[in-house]
């Protein structure tokens, strides 16, 4: 297959690298200015160009949108009306009536539309979705997820620091991890009921909402705690879920989010006894950013070649986006939300 990307950043880099270790062509860039069409080309050694038209029309079947999130529903939907598939970056789009707007043209199109949710796919937290779906540790009742790390990058030319064209901070990256929470427990608790967030930041921070916490009510009391700090170093997430008959414990340790040495573990405990130690189970290494990207790419073809279901749904996406922006409902009303 051809592939396309729609951005020059370093998301689009890894994305990149993702191509290239399946053995993917990626033929060109959709960059948004000279000097990135420049270096791209120097730096890559493929066309690059600033012309949307242009980028369509070189034969390309799939396209990666890397770009900055305010320009994801624009792009996915010009790429899903040429006739393209497309695997759009987190979040989905800013607002509902994008979202929704993206998926109507993939229906018309026909064509595959799927979200970059890839922590889905990443070896450690697939295995914890695996062990549920088990049965390991009967009905999940409370899960607990946090994420401890260094502020992130102002992305080309900072502007992850514009209200406007981020969308919002929790769009950024608590996405990812509202996403897991629901992944894990939708198919034994159903969608959660309700949310309520609290946040503060360091001065002059207020909007990235540096540290966030949520919580999930679900119809049968089930809980979901998710946390996170961005104003800390490296880069931490600790998972843990208590169900019925047992527990689970999940990290993953590095100096930051495309670590490639990192330390990952995961914890079993499903004995009656209680002073027993929880097992300890085997899991790769090489798992996170740095690796697991492909595994998403590879649900992306395997999506277009043969009907299967991609790691994220379009709908998946537009759940993650309502719940992204139901938090921001939540922190500018101070109280909680129905859902």
């Amino acid at each position: 297959m051809k592939f396309g990307i729609i951005g020059g950043g370093r998301w689009a880099e890894v994305h990149k690298q993702a191509l290239e270790s399946l053995g993917e062509t990626l033929d060109t860039v959709l960059v948004a200015s000279e000097a990135s069409k420049n270096r791209l080309e120097r730096d890559w050694g493929l066309q690059a160009t600033t012309n949307m038209q242009t980028f369509l029309s070189y034969g390309i079947e799939a396209v990666i949108v890397a770009s900055p999130n305010y320009l994801h529903a624009e792009h996915s939907i010009r790429c899903l009306e040429a006739g393209k598939h497309v695997l759009v970056e987190k979040p989905f789009a800013t607002t509902l009536k994008d979202a929704q707007a993206m998926i109507k043209a993939a229906k018309q199109s026909n064509k595959v539309l799927t979200n970059g949710l890839e922590m889905r796919e990443f070896t450690l937290f697939k295995r914890v979705k695996e062990l549920i779906s088990e049965g390991k540790i009967g009905k999940p009742i409370h899960l607990n997820l946090h994420l401890w790390r260094r502020p992130y990058s102002a992305g080309s030319g900072g502007w992850k620091t514009d209200p406007e064209k981020l969308g919002s901070s929790t769009l950024e990256e608590p996405i990812h991890y509202l996403d897991l929470a629901r992944w894990y427990l939708r198919d034994d608790c159903g969608e959660p009921t309700g949310l309520q967030a609290w946040a503060n930041s360091r001065e002059g921070r207020d909007y990235l909402n540096e540290n966030l916490d949520i919580r999930f009510q679900y119809k049968d009391k089930t809980q979901a705690l998710i946390s996170r700090s961005i104003a800390a170093y490296e880069h931490s997430i600790r998972l843990y879920i208590v169900g019925e008959k047992g527990s689970l414990r999940a990290e993953w340790q590095g100096r930051m989010d495309l670590d490639k040495t990192p330390n990952a573990r995961l914890f079993l405990h499903n004995s009656g006894n209680r002073d027993l130690a929880a097992l300890e189970l085997p899991v790769e290494q090489k798992t996170g950013h740095a690796y697991d990207l492909s595994e998403q790419t590879r649900a992306f073809i395997k999506a277009i070649k043969k009907g299967s279901s991609p790691a994220a749904t379009a709908e998946d996406g537009l759940a993650s986006v309502a719940l992204s922006l139901a938090v921001d409902k939540s922190l500018k009303n101070q109280k909680a939300v129905l859902l």
